[in-house]
């Protein structure tokens, strides 16, 4: 039998309002609510009776048994455990809601205007934001975890509760002044102030140290953050993106990572930045691209090999589809062939010969999946010497032929 909200669970979230000095509720599973710890519960002008966090929190994406971070106007934070058959309880635990800055009429402008609300909120919305507790985001992700350790007794990385993040979704029928004033999540980083705490973020993605980018994320406050547009928000967020996934490619770069990968990959970034709509989902592609570059970088460092090594792999890397040799290796990595050669050995456990067979084998298993080439063209595309000589390479490799592999793929 499921089991209702019962006294340690009150004091649970008495004991969280008390410590984290948040607002902290109990919700039923009819989106009702249980209880409020809060001396004076703000409510928001456009949803007084929060039916889109409710909503939200109780929506089929929202995970349970796993706490959730989600913003709802761009601003309101939240997080929340919502629980599942397992735990024996029934409803949830919202923690919030809380800005991470301090809101700016200018902000709230901008808010209005990406939305066609009628500028006669202003006034409202700034009293309401004053209500508010101001905290960091990561103070509200490490707010999740102290509670899911509350209640279920076991730790959980920061990064999973960013993982399990949901944005809040309109609700059918609502009406068309709310309808337009849902938007997301507002992008936490200036590149005009606070460049020591920019400058930290992008070490840790040059160091691939994901795990240390949320210790850095909140500490540049938005309402100083770069105009790229005067009138769209949205605009406005796209544009600062683009400028995060510059200095984080750079970053990358500067760590290590393949120029061509990191060029790539901060075109899909962009293009996928352009293709968004709302401000929550460029503040969250903004911090997968800091994880993403960040995580390409630490993968990359497992196989960290001296100077000359590693110039001789990114010179492979770029130039799998010609013909290489050893030379020219040496050439580009400014060391004798013969050096390069017992150093190649010595470090990465396979000649070099051994290395570009297998990188091109690598290289062909992507073109068999992913074009309509035929073996033969890609033996062709690889500058092998001739079929035979590809199919031999490749099951070496591989453990099967290219023909096998391309019809399994099928």
């Amino acid at each position: 039998m499921e089991r209702t909200i019962g006294d340690d669970t009150y004091w649970l979230c008495r004991l969280l309002h008390d410590n984290l000095q948040l607002p902290v509720r109990l919700l039923r599973n009819d989106h009702t609510v249980e209880a409020v710890f809060d001396s004076e519960q703000a409510r928001h002008p456009l949803d007084p009776d929060s039916m889109t966090v409710l909503a939200g929190i109780f929506a089929d994406d929202s995970l349970c048994d796993k706490p959730c971070y989600s913003k709802w106007n761009g601003f309101d934070q939240y997080v929340w455990l919502r629980f599942g058959e397992s735990c024996g309880r029934i409803g949830a635990i919202v923690i919030g809601p809380a800005t991470s800055s301090i809101v700016t009429d200018k902000m709230l402008e901008g808010f209005l205007y990406d939305n066609s609300i009628s500028g006669i909120h202003l006034d409202s919305l700034r009293e309401y934001y004053r209500q508010l507790p101001v905290r960091y985001q990561k103070s509200m992700l490490h707010a999740g975890t102290l509670l899911y350790y509350l209640v279920y007794r076991q730790p959980i990385d920061v990064t999973e509760v960013i993982d399990c993040s949901v944005p809040f979704h309109r609700l059918i029928g609502m009406n068309e002044v709310l309808e337009r004033s849902l938007t997301d999540r507002r992008l936490n980083l200036n590149f005009h102030h606070h460049l020591n705490a920019v400058r930290m973020l992008m070490q840790c993605v040059k160091e691939g140290r994901k795990e240390e980018i949320v210790r850095y994320y909140d500490l540049i406050p938005r309402e100083n953050a770069g105009v790229l547009s005067r009138r769209s928000q949205i605009r406005n967020e796209k544009n600062l993106a683009i400028c995060v996934v510059t200095h984080a490619m750079q970053a990358a770069i500067d760590g290590g990572l393949y120029r061509e990968v990191a060029f790539t990959a901060s075109d899909l970034w962009i293009q996928h930045i352009e293709d968004l709509h709302y401000v929550e989902e460029v503040a969250k592609a903004i911090q997968e691209v800091l994880f993403d570059f960040a995580e390409r970088v630490s993968r990359q460092r497992v196989s960290r090999c001296s100077k000359p090594v590693a110039v001789c792999q990114n010179y492979i890397f770029n130039r799998i589809y010609e013909p290489i040799k050893l030379t020219e290796l040496a050439e580009e990595a400014g060391v004798h062939p013969a050096y390069l050669s017992k150093l190649f050995k010595q470090e990465t456990g396979m000649t070099v010969s051994e290395y570009i067979h297998r990188q091109k084998v690598e290289e062909a298993k992507k073109m068999l999946d992913l074009t309509n080439e035929s073996p033969l063209e890609v033996a062709s595309l690889l500058n092998f010497h001739d079929q035979s000589h590809f199919t031999k390479v490749f099951k070496k490799y591989a453990g099967i032929t290219p023909k096998q592999y391309k019809d399994r793929a099928v």
